[in-house]
């Protein structure tokens, strides 16, 4: 995905989140967005088909989704704007939003090993910490780190690996 694509699915996604006045109605609307991608998935193909008219895509998502008329519409405005491509991005996006309204933010801690439940809990009160919001995080493990731990939350990475601190030091030599 290039840039112009990144940002079109954050806009896009920021004006469906716009829709909701409320937390409960953007939960709504999100799941409503989610089922819609479901539902669509088996004819994905077809709806990205430049051989296949707006007209006829703009129906199929009308029979398809007539129980989401949120997520309907909302498709079909990406349908005429040629964006359909991002709807799996912008589902993606709607939910990191829904994440912010709730005072959320999701983090990747990779480890060197299965870290314990007491592990877990400090890495994440630690972001939680430094964020201010309440971090849920998935862990991962990756033998390559050889110890620490490399924290990836809102779009910032802490590398606090070994791997990066020999990397560093290495580079540090050379200089």
């Amino acid at each position: 995905m290039n840039s112009q694509q990144r940002i079109a699915a954050t806009r896009y996604a920021a004006a469906y989140d716009g829709l909701s006045a409320s937390l409960e109605e953007a939960q709504t609307n999100a799941a409503q967005l989610d089922k819609a991608v479901q539902i669509l998935a088996g004819v994905n193909t077809q709806m990205q088909s430049p051989r296949i008219s707006s007209a006829h895509k703009k129906l199929v998502i009308q029979e398809a989704l007539k129980d989401f008329p949120s997520a309907s519409s909302f498709i079909a405005v990406l349908i005429d704007a040629k964006r359909y491509n991002l709807l799996r991005e912008i589902c993606k996006r709607v939910h990191t939003l829904l994440d912010d309204r709730k005072g959320i933010s999701r983090a990747i801690i990779t480890s060197a090993r299965v870290l314990s439940q007491a592990q877990q809990a400090a890495a994440t009160q630690t972001l939680s910490a430094r964020y201010g919001k309440t971090v849920k995080a998935q862990f991962k493990t990756d033998a390559s780190l050889l110890g620490g731990l490399k924290m990836e939350c809102n779009g910032e990475l802490i590398d606090g690996s070994i791997q990066h601190r020999l990397a560093k030091l290495q580079e540090d030599l050379k200089g």
